[in-house]
């Protein structure tokens, strides 16, 4: 199985960009072979604006994390297709539900039998040297940290994926950049900790590569020299390890996002079963059956459109290209 990981940096260009190069969102999904597909940062203005044709995606469903702070801002999402339909979801689920970690759509977790998958979009901790959030995102990490290892001792495997807003060391940042200046000793120590208990993934599998980074600041022009930061990770508890395949940042259209996206295959697992959409799920969302609900279109426009064009065919052999070593 295929699990895709990214930072799209707002749905709405992103859906134009898939409907332009794939046909649409089932087709961009179809081209990269992904059974799951883990976004960070959709900045949907409200739940209330989400759209069918958005939420329910031929062959998948789709659970949502939406930000009740503020509109348009944060956000995750879940696609998964029907053969690993979760059994079980939460969304904004660190701290009692109604704490500020748990108010700006930043986490969606699907149980999905043999793991339970965490997608999440770490909070920044602000400009230096102020850095205002830095104790938000400090208990935002160990609230991640405390809901992982709960699963874990419960004898669950946990796959924590996302943009988690850390560089893990200086390997992981340009030669001009000091992670040491980048973040407080606090988050460092959080971090680390974290990275003891739950792998990480791509580093293992290129314990020795420099200059590989997943993230690039568009103000500076930074990506056209490649001086980047690698945030965007798949951690994963010790009892998954035998089933990881590879684990590869995807080469995707650099206007697409300032975030690469990163791919992690996944073998000798069986989905859950045939069972009833869980209660999260795009499936059980009633007002979905309302035929006059709007397109993905008028959802960020008020001119009226038409949904996205047909999807692309779907195409089972990945090309070397679409990987970056």
């Amino acid at each position: 199985m295929r699990v895709l990981i990214w930072n799209i940096n707002a749905l709405a260009p992103t859906v134009r960009n898939f409907a332009h190069a794939h046909g649409g969102l089932k087709g961009f999904l179809c081209h990269h072979e992904v059974d799951i597909a883990c976004f960070q940062e959709t900045k949907l203005p409200s739940f209330d604006k989400l759209t069918r044709d958005l939420a329910c995606v031929p062959d998948y469903e789709s659970f949502w994390a939406v930000s009740r702070e503020k509109k348009g801002y944060s956000g995750t999402v879940n696609y998964v297709q029907d053969d690993w339909s979760p059994i079980a979801a939460e969304v904004d689920c660190l701290g009692s539900g109604d704490e500020d970690i748990d108010r700006e759509g930043r986490i969606v977790l699907t149980d999905h039998g043999p793991f339970v998958l965490i997608n999440v979009y770490a909070p920044n901790a602000g400009p230096a040297p102020e850095r205002p959030r830095a104790a938000y995102k400090c208990k935002f990490l160990q609230a991640l940290h405390s809901k992982a290892l709960q699963l874990r001792d419960a004898g669950r495997q946990v796959l924590i994926v996302g943009d988690l807003n850390m560089a893990a060391s200086q390997q992981d940042v340009h030669a001009k950049l000091q992670r040491e200046a980048m973040y407080s000793s606090h988050e460092k120590e959080l971090f680390a900790a974290m990275l003891a208990d739950f792998t990480d993934i791509w580093r293992l599998h290129h314990p020795t590569t420099t200059n590989s980074f997943t993230v690039w600041d568009e103000k500076t022009n930074a990506r056209a020299f490649n001086e980047g930061v690698r945030i965007d990770y798949a951690l994963c508890s010790p009892g998954l390890l035998p089933h990881v395949v590879s684990c590869e940042i995807l080469s995707l259209p650099p206007k697409w996002s300032d975030h690469a996206a990163i791919i992690l295959e996944l073998k000798d697992l069986e989905g859950p079963g045939k069972h009833r959409p869980c209660a999260l799920s795009s499936a059980r969302m009633q007002r979905f059956n309302d035929r006059k609900q709007p397109s993905i279109a008028s959802m960020f426009s008020r001119k009226p459109a038409p949904p996205p064009a047909g999807t692309a065919e779907q195409n089972r052999k990945r090309k070397a290209s679409d990987v970056l070593c």
